[in-house]
C-alpha cells in the first residue's frame, strides 16, 4: 500500500470538507453579525421572542457544526502537510519554518474562535433560546451581551484569520529561521491573548461600554478593525520573516 497516496488524497479530501466547513461557518457568523442582530433588534418584543424561539436555533445549528467541521478537517490538514509522509519539508528546517510560520496565526485564531462557538456562545445561546421558550434563566441580559462580545471578537479575528489560511500556500516566504519563527509565534500568540482577554474579561454589563470593546459595538469598527489587525501582522510578515 501506497502511503504517499493516501496521505495525497486524504489531504484533498480535508481540504475539500475543510472548504465547505469553512464557509458554512464564516458565512453564517457574517450573517449573524452584519444581518441577523441588526434586524432582531429592531423588532419588537413578540418578534424578538418568536425570533429566538424559531430562528436562532436553525442558525446556531449550522453555525456550531460549521465550526466542528472546519476545526476538525484543519487540524488533519495541518497534522497530513506538517507531519505526515508527504509533509512540505522535514520539521524543524528553515522551509518548514517557513510554512509554520504563515499557517500558524490562521490555525490559531481559528481555534480560539471554534473555542468561543462552543465554549462561550452557544451555552448562552442554549439558555437564551430556553428562555424565550418560557423556562426560568436568570441573567440572560448578560449572557446575550458575553455571547456578543465573543461573536464580535470571532468577526474581528476571521479577517487575518482568512488572510493567513491563504498565505500558507500563497505568501512567497521560503526561509525562517528557528529564532524567528519563535519570535513570531510569540508575537502572534501575545496578540490574540489580549483580544481573547478583552472578550471574555470585559464587562457584560449591557449597560457598559468599555473603551477596549468601544470598536466592536458597530459593524463598521469590527471590520476596520479586523483589517487593520491583517495589516499590522502583514508588516510583521516582511519586517520579521523576510
Amino acid at each position: 500500500m501506497n502511503i504517499s497516496i493516501i496521505s495525497d488524497h486524504g489531504a484533498f479530501l480535508f481540504r475539500y470538507f475543510h472548504i465547505i466547513g469553512g464557509v458554512a461557518w464564516i458565512g453564517v457568523l457574517w450573517y449573524i453579525n452584519f444581518i441577523q442582530g441588526g434586524y432582531v433588534g429592531g423588532l419588537d418584543a413578540a418578534g424578538q421572542t418568536t425570533a429566538k424561539q424559531k430562528l436562532f436555533p436553525k442558525v446556531m445549528w449550522y453555525f456550531r457544526y460549521g465550526a466542528l467541521l472546519t476545526f476538525l478537517t484543519g487540524v488533519a490538514l495541518i497534522a497530513l502537510k506538517g507531519f505526515g509522509p508527504q509533509k512540505v519539508a522535514p520539521v524543524g528546517s528553515d522551509v518548514w519554518n517557513a510554512w509554520f510560520a504563515k499557517i500558524y496565526p490562521g490555525f490559531m485564531f481559528a481555534t480560539i474562535m471554534f473555542l468561543n462557538v462552543w465554549v462561550v456562545i452557544w451555552p448562552r445561546q442554549k439558555k437564551i433560546i430556553a428562555a424565550a421558550n418560557g423556562e426560568k434563566i436568570d441573567g440572560v441580559p448578560a449572557m446575550a451581551r458575553r455571547g456578543f462580545l465573543a461573536s464580535r471578537t470571532n468577526t474581528l479575528l476571521s479577517i487575518p484569520m482568512l488572510f493567513f489560511m491563504a498565505s500558507a500556500v500563497h505568501l512567497p516566504i521560503v526561509m525562517v529561521s528557528a529564532a524567528k519563527l519563535q519570535l513570531w509565534i510569540i508575537i502572534v500568540s501575545g496578540v490574540l491573548l489580549l483580544i481573547e482577554a478583552n472578550a471574555l474579561f470585559t464587562t457584560n454589563d449591557p449597560a457598559a461600554k468599555p473603551a477596549t470593546f468601544k470598536p466592536f459595538e458597530s459593524i463598521k469598527g469590527v471590520i476596520h478593525m479586523g483589517f487593520l489587525l491583517t495589516i499590522l501582522l502583514y508588516v510583521g510578515v516582511e519586517v520579521l520573516l523576510k
